[in-house]
This record gives C-alpha cells, structure tokens and sequence, in this order.
C-alpha cells in the first residue's frame, strides 16, 4: 500500500545506527571524476543498460533496489510519456524530461547516453543500497532537476536529513554520502514535501551516474573464511 510504503520510507534504518555525513554541490564531470578516483573500487551504475519505461518496486540494479514513496503523479512527465504510464511507479527516462537529462554524457562525452531513474512526479525515491553482500563505506551519485516548482527535498539516511528547496529548472547536483564505517546495507530517501510537511506530488527530479565505494574484505578476513571453510570440508569428510 503506498501510504505504508511512505511512512516506512521515513523511519530510521532498521539496522545499528550510522551516522552519515550527506555533501551535495554543484555537478561538473571533473568534481565528480575526482570523488569517483578516490575509490578503491566503484561499482557505477547509470542505467544505460534498462530499457525506457515504468519499473516496479523493488526494481533491482548492481547497487540494489528502488522503490517510489508513494503517491500517483499526474504532471506532464506523465501524461506526456512516449510509454504507457499511469504515474504510481518510477521510470528509466531517456532525452530531456521537464529537465531532467542524463549526467552519463557529459562523463563519457557520448550522446547516446541518455538514461536515468525518475521519481516521475510521485513522492519521491526509495533506495536500499546493497553491493549483493560486499561492503561499502561511501557512495556518490547525481542528482538533476529537484525543487523547481515549489517541493522541499528532504534527503535521509537513518536519523541524518538534508534538506534545500528553490533550485532552478535542470539543475544538477552532486550528492556524497559517507557512512564513516563498512556497512553492507543502507536505507536513502530522496523526498519531495511541502511547507505544511504533507508529501508533495508532481516536482520531480532523476538519479543518475551512481557511484558505490566497495570495500574488500581485509586479508585477516579473507584468512578467517578459507580456514572455516576449510573446517567445514573436514567435518564433512568425518561424517
């Protein structure tokens, strides 16, 4: 039901508390290569790969699950979709949406990279971020085209909230968040509300170009789980 997916959208991580540090700045394809190189290892996803069109909860990536907060848009990024779209769900989008435009092309510097995930004017964008059971201490991504027509964006991670309205048409931002420890799962909202406090419909904005900082097990580790297997081949043997 969408209103429960929407209360539980902004409870707090339901998992040990972490404190986030969330940076959003202006995006430049050289600000966001820079935090990008810094990373051991980056698993990137900018949705080149999906086809256009709505996609469900739960929709699955290599950086884990989307979901909408709840809601039905009813803008024009709905009603003038070239798919069938009734607005209850999010969308890989391609070209220019009302502003939102890919950031991949301006990485690459290939125009055929044009796709992104839109909030398609609902309430906002569910994220669990996962690396499928690897670790990850940070994670960068952009974020285009939120709160130009009147929404507060309120961006949580557990108890940690950002929070900035009255950016223009097409504005592109830059959004780091750092975890300060190895965590293998994490809960991100990306919500559009109101001055009142109410959720707020029909100001949407896309992600886009996300960038997850793995971290590999330490050596001791990857010591510790070859020996227990190990132990485990040996009773095997015994039984």
């Amino acid at each position: 039901m969408k209103t429960t997916l929407l209360a539980a959208g902004f409870a707090v991580l339901s998992m040990p508390a972490v404190a986030a540090s969330i940076t959003v700045s202006d995006f430049n394809a050289g600000a966001y290569d820079a935090i990008v190189s810094g990373y051991e290892n980056a698993v990137v996803e900018d949705f080149e790969g999906f086809a256009e069109g709505n996609v469900a909860n739960g929709f699955a990536t290599s950086v884990g699950y989307f979901s909408t907060l709840g809601g039905t848009g009813s803008g024009g990024t709905v009603t003038g979709a070239d798919f069938t779209n009734d607005g209850s769900q999010l969308a890989v989008r391609d070209g220019n949406v009302y502003g939102r435009v890919s950031t991949t092309s301006a990485l690459s510097g290939d125009r055929s990279d044009d796709m992104f995930l839109d909030s398609n004017d609902t309430y906002g964008i569910s994220w669990m971020v996962s690396l499928g059971g690897s670790l990850f201490d940070s994670l960068v991504l952009t974020l285009t085209d939120a709160t130009d027509v009147g929404a507060i964006m309120r961006i949580t991670v557990g108890e940690d909230t950002y929070t900035f309205s009255g950016l223009g048409n097409g504005a592109q931002k830059i959004v780091q968040i750092d975890f300060n420890q190895a965590i293998d799962t994490a809960s991100i909202f990306f919500g559009n509300w109101n001055r009142s406090g109410s959720p707020r419909l029909n100001d949407g904005f896309s992600l886009d170009d996300i960038a997850v900082s793995e971290v590999p097990l330490p050596a001791s580790a990857l010591l510790l789980l070859g020996g227990l297997a190990g132990l485990a081949g040996m009773r095997r043997k015994k039984s």
